[in-house]
């Protein structure tokens, strides 16, 4: 199991819904809040990311920044590694390069095969690229001949991998600079998926400080603890659907009603409101998968999570109804990480 050794950082996600106008703004409120990171989505068809990402490299000064997370399927991870090492240029080294098998790809008509394989080329050519060497390199999935970055000189960008599933958790600590643990936010769920990593660390002879382990959790909080637990419901039941196969492996016991009604929906992405998903889970899946409640028990959560051994954590922002994402960002930097990490501001 990776064991920490590096400072503990805290960053932030969820700038997906922030119109274009606003995203500097937003961006910048978030580095004055002291986050360590701001992560942007390349999923469906939202915004550009790579647009995005250079808005908010302009906009900062300080906080590192990434895609969390782009897929090696839509564009050649030539390509990906040249957009990202343009970020880096940009934003005076910040970026990080994150990948993931990538969801949704059958809506474009693209095939995810092999995403090990895909995964492993792919990080494996942003490497090469960015040691500014020229790569000729024949794999089962992509090829380059005689290809280098046509600017520079280029920084050895980190590439983290992103997963919940074992083959790729391994992928991750065999040869990522950084493994981000998608949606577990209970010690079994994390050390479950630290062993994992551990396991790939220990394949590739590296060591545990090789390996930056991020917990990116799924996060509301709020006063009223049932509002906090209606806000991230529904994506706490997209999380349970996409973690099927793993599911004893993370301790997960399914009540027979709520197996009947997954069963029924052929296990498909949840069409409930996060109302109607909040009464569906039971507490103990709920707390599986996110992180909610009052400042008080998200942060004794919080310590659970970093006394498991992570290096990072990443919040995913599920504000209760009637408040926004600045708010929430606001209220776990001042009353969530503020009094856990004295001295920083998140």
């Amino acid at each position: 199991m990776p064991v920490q050794s590096r400072p503990f950082r805290w960053g932030v996600a969820s700038l997906v819904e922030q119109p274009m106008p606003e995203l500097a703004a937003r961006a910048r409120e978030y580095e004055a809040l002291g986050f360590s990171d701001v992560w942007v989505p390349d999923e469906r068809l939202l915004r550009n990311v790579y647009v995005s990402l250079a808005t908010i490299a302009t906009a900062t000064a300080r906080v590192g920044l990434g895609p969390a997370v782009t897929n090696p399927y839509t564009r050649h991870p030539a390509h990906t590694a040249a957009a990202i090492a343009t970020v880096d240029e940009l934003s005076g080294g910040r970026a990080t390069l994150a990948y993931g098998a990538g969801g949704g790809l059958d809506a474009y008509g693209i095939r995810r095969d092999n995403p090990v394989r895909a995964l492993r080329e792919a990080v494996r050519i942003a490497h090469l690229l960015f040691r500014g060497e020229t790569v000729s390199f024949e794999g089962e999935v992509f090829s380059l001949r005689a290809t280098q970055l046509d600017f520079g000189p280029p920084r050895p960008i980190p590439v983290y991998l992103a997963a919940r599933g074992p083959r790729i958790l391994r992928l991750a600590g065999e040869v990522a600079d950084g493994a981000i643990i998608g949606g577990f936010a209970e010690p079994g769920g994390l050390r479950y998926a630290l062993d994992m990593v551990g396991r790939g660390i220990e394949r590739a002879g590296r060591r545990a400080d090789d390996v930056d382990v991020m917990s990116w959790l799924y996060v509301s909080v709020d006063d009223d603890p049932a509002a906090a637990r209606t806000a991230v419901s529904k994506i706490v039941l997209a999380s349970l659907i996409t973690s099927r196969p793993i599911l004893d492996r993370i301790g997960i016991a399914l009540p027979a009603s709520l197996r009947e009604h997954l069963d029924a929906r052929g296990w498909r992405y949840p069409t409930e409101t996060p109302e109607e998903a909040a009464r569906l889970l039971p507490d103990h899946i709920v707390d599986a998968f996110a992180v909610h409640g009052t400042p008080e028990r998200v942060r004794e959560r919080l310590r659970a999570i970093r006394d498991c051994g992570v290096d990072h954590v990443s919040f995913v922002l599920f504000p209760p109804k009637g408040t926004s994402t600045a708010t929430l960002a606001r209220r776990i930097a001042q009353d969530v990480v503020s009094p856990l990490s004295p001295g920083v501001t998140a």
